[in-house]
């Protein structure tokens, strides 16, 4: 791909599309046309569009009452065609026709199948660059258009797409289904699903038909999301001040898919579990992960997709801004999900990422197609999520959205840059938010805080001071990189809690505090709103802990994640970090806490295991046992009728640290009595611990378990279970620790017994454990063709969770195959298979003298 010739020439864009498609399932290849009216900017004799592995039967451009026949050359570096006439074509409107022929793709990109056997679909995966690979089009946001659809199929098929349905007409052997042309809109937001799929009751909101579509059979599971849109929608339109832009809002359930949904204008397309489920089926954390996503795709129907960005260069904006909205809108109609505590797990991940010096901007230069689908990751999302809220907690609700309301309006069915939004935002609060914002979203990183206490004047002041945050400790360059950093202290004192916030815009100022009789506690980030970290000296550190109890959720976990991330970075010692992990546990009843927590041990183990020290590993798991005990004594296996969701999310943890971890036999027997129930009748044990209790056998089990596993996700398959009650399984096989069973598990992917879907998340999973992370390593290796062609180079990350001693293979394979594919999951493979090696080098000794003395 030459970068500098991605872009089409701007001398023709097009106004309307008629496609017409002939795809069925059974069928390898479709056939199509496309009648593109086009207005001609300039007098050229060339047209170029995008067009990638289509076969190209003719083309011809129609203008007034004259014919053009145009030569056909095919530029696939490119992914483009260029239509070569016999003179300069004059300025003004033209009709293009184009007929054609592709493949069906396996790859769950383009027009492909979708299965997960016997369940299958031809569906449609448009963004970022795959509309090319359906029909000839103007593959880049720029050029929206309306799209009118005429699909002919066989005839005991369903066809959606974005438009409602406008007339069927059967055929001998077929019938053919034609749409109302859609709004204008991009060309990555075009879609298309065929097959038998079924309906629920259409609900009409706001004179908005709503509905949503399963496999047929399991459309009744989609009421939940069919009740939770509707709560949406008037939400939605009140908060932008602009109704809903289309014409329909169906989502559909698909058996097959790379991303967990896809914001195509009004068709929206999702993975089974993110979708629909059964009363009794789901766990609360699965519930609340339907309706986040539901909300994240919805808020792009006015955010993305009736306002959208000019160039992938600002995709952080599209899905950094849904993100922060779907949060938003669920804690204001949902607040019992306590959405943004959940979101620190994520806030987390994305604050580690980020400190690497692998790490990119939020707005990242775009050139070419792989460099496009780099920019999917937690960067663009989660930072860029954390980051507009910080913004709309400094200017104030009600400013932030009387500037989006304006910009909305301004840009309706148009396309915008960051830039525009920021203006908007400025203008309708007063604030400097052009400067803040480029201080976020332009260099990469963020600052760490540091907090130290001193007195003046018999009163308390902060000292505090900004510098970025490496995870690696031998980063020596002196780093002058500044924020504006919208800090929002907590503190408390003899009168009460109290909020101090200040703009910290230099590298080091002195902030004076207001107490009255003694200073009880101090955090400098509450609500853990502010992306960064935050390094509180001795005092302040021992205050928090004292009073763990006075921080909300959000900002314990805050406390546990940047102390962590200090003692990666050599600014803690381990054991000063073990000694506040067990502090957490014992004062904290926090399930996300306990959910952290739980993650960081699993880390810690993967350390002790390395060490090869039986006695230490033998410490570690009575230590973990000791800790998590009295919470297993105190809530049991068994749900109570008037427990809340919370005590159900403490019992998951605890199970799992117990099981997993410490190993505890008597848990681990119970567990796996209960995953026998569960293998009988799902319904028979608590859905928030279904999982726990499936991977707990898995973990355990043996070659028997295994073709139980297998047996029965093939079974619920088959009948149609909730997918709840079948993912569960298919993310089971990865737990097992047998090397049969590793080989076993990788089989079922080559055979599309684990469905193509899982490819991704099942070697993910595998890379991060000892006991499969080699094989999963020859797998990606053997299949990186596949992996590519699946859009998935970023996996290459996880190798980075190989062993040092790999190092060399990693670099040979990745110099050969993934640069220029995936080069910022190259560069974060090496840089934490780096920082992994120094860190347990570092911390190793410390680390067992500290399990050996740690009393049990």
């Amino acid at each position: 791909m030459n970068a500098s010739t991605y872009r089409l020439p701007a001398h023709a864009s097009p106004n309307y599309y008629d496609v017409h498609i002939d795809a069925r399932l059974g069928r390898e290849e479709f056939t199509g046309s496309v009648n593109i009216t086009l207005d001609l900017h300039t007098e050229k004799d060339t047209i170029e569009l995008h067009a990638r592995d289509l076969t190209i039967a003719d083309a011809q451009l129609k203008i007034g009452e004259k014919t053009h026949i145009a030569a056909v050359t095919s530029d696939p570096d490119n992914e483009r065609i260029v239509l070569k006439f016999s003179q300069e074509l004059p300025a003004g409107r033209a009709e293009l026709l184009i007929n054609f022929a592709g493949k069906v793709s396996q790859t769950l990109r383009g027009l492909y199948l979708a299965q997960n056997r016997p369940e299958q679909l031809l569906c449609t995966q448009c963004e970022a660059i795959e509309a090319r690979a359906i029909f000839p089009c103007f593959d880049e946001p720029m050029f929206k258009a309306q799209f009118a659809f005429e699909v002919t199929t066989a005839p005991d098929a369903i066809v959606l797409a974005n438009g409602p349905l406008l007339s069927v007409i059967d055929g001998e052997s077929s019938r053919t289904w034609k749409f109302v042309p859609t709004k204008k809109m991009s060309s990555y937001l075009v879609a298309l699903v065929i097959g038998d799929v079924a309906g629920t009751e259409e609900k009409v909101v706001n004179d908005i038909p709503l509905r949503v579509w399963a496999m047929r059979g399991k459309e009744q599971m989609g009421s939940f999301a069919l009740d939770y849109t509707a709560r949406l929608l008037p939400w939605y339109e009140d908060y932008f001040g602009v109704p809903y832009h289309y014409d329909k809002y169906d989502q559909v359930a698909v058996p097959g898919f790379a991303a967990g949904a896809m914001e195509n204008s009004g068709l929206v397309l999702f993975r089974q579990e993110l979708l629909i489920m059964a009363p009794g089926s789901t766990s609360w954390r699965q519930e609340k992960s339907i309706a986040h996503v539901i909300a994240h795709e919805f808020a792009h129907m006015w955010f993305g997709n009736l306002v959208t960005m000019q160039w992938w260069d600002d995709l952080w904006l599209n899905e950094a801004f849904a993100e922060w909205m779907s949060y938003r809108v669920i804690s204001d109609i949902s607040p019992e999900y306590r959405m943004w505590d959940d979101f620190q797990g994520g806030k987390n991940y994305a604050l580690t990422v980020d400190s690497l010096e692998s790490t990119h901007p939020i707005y990242s230069p775009v050139e070419t197609p792989a460099q496009a689908r780099e920019l999917f990751d937690a960067i663009t999302y989660t930072k860029g999520c954390a980051v507009l809220r910080m913004l709309e907690n400094f200017l104030g609700q009600e400013a932030f959205r009387a500037g989006l309301r304006n910009y909305m309006k301004e840009f309706s069915e148009g396309n915008a840059r960051g830039g525009d939004l920021w203006r908007h935002l400025q203008a309708a609060s007063n604030q400097p938010v052009v400067q803040i914002m480029e201080s976020w979203i332009m260099q990469s990183g963020y600052p760490c805080i540091q907090v130290n206490l001193e007195v003046a004047d018999d009163q308390p002041q902060l000292h505090v001071s900004q510098q970025r945050f490496f995870s690696n400790p031998q980063v020596t360059k002196e780093n002058k990189q500044l924020w504006l950093v919208p800090l929002v202290i907590r503190y408390a004192d003899d009168e009460g809690v109290h909020v101090l916030r200040h703009v910290l815009a230099d590298n080091e100022e002195r902030l004076s505090l207001n107490v009255t009789g003694k200073l009880k506690w101090c955090y400098a980030n509450a609500e853990e709103i502010g992306f960064y970290r935050q390094n509180p000296d001795s005092e302040l550190l021992a205050k928090l802990l004292e009073h763990i109890d006075q921080l909300n959720p959000s900002e314990q976990m805050g406390l546990l994640a940047d102390q962590w991330a200090l003692t990666h970075n050599g600014k803690q010692k381990i054991a000063h970090f073990l000694d506040v992990l067990a502090a957490l546990v014992s004062k904290s009843d926090n399930y996300n806490l306990l959910f952290e927590i739980v993650n960081r041990l699993h880390t810690l183990e993967r350390m002790v295991e390395d060490t090869e020290d039986a006695t230490a590993l033998d410490h570690f798991r009575r230590w973990v046992k000791d800790m998590f005990k009295t919470w297993l004594d105190t809530l049991g296996f068994g749900s109570r009728p008037d427990e809340s969701p919370e005590v159900a999310q403490q019992r998951v943890a605890t199970i799992d640290a117990m099981a997993t971890l410490a190993h505890h036999p008597e848990t681990v027997a119970r567990a796996r009595e209960l995953a026998e129930r569960e293998a009988a009748d799902p319904k028979t044990v608590d859905a928030n611990l279904a999982t726990m209790l499936v991977t707990i056998d898995a973990q355990f089990g043996d070659v028997e378990t295994f073709k139980k596993h297998v047996d029965v996700y093939q079974a619920r398959k088959a009948a149609g279970f909730p997918p709840q009650e079948v993912t569960r399984y298919v993310y089971s096989f990865p737990a097992f620790r047998a090397p049969e069973q590793v080989a076993q598990t990788l089989s079922l992917l080559d055979e599309g017994i684990s469905p193509r879907e899982a490819v991704i998340p099942t070697l993910g999973r595998m890379f991060g454990a000892r006991h499969s992370q080699i094989a999963a390593w020859e797998y990606f290796k053997a299949n990186w063709s596949l992996i590519k062609d699946m859009g998935s180079g970023a996996l290459f990350e996880a190798a980075g969770k190989l062993p040092f001693s790999m190092r060399a293979e990693v670099v040979e394979f990745g110099d050969a195959h993934v640069k220029g594919e995936a080069d910022m999951a190259y560069a974060k493979a090496l840089e934490n298979m780096d920082l992994l090696a120094e860190f347990q080098a570092r911390v190793k000794d410390d680390l067992i003298k500290w399990l050996t003395n740690v009393k049990l």
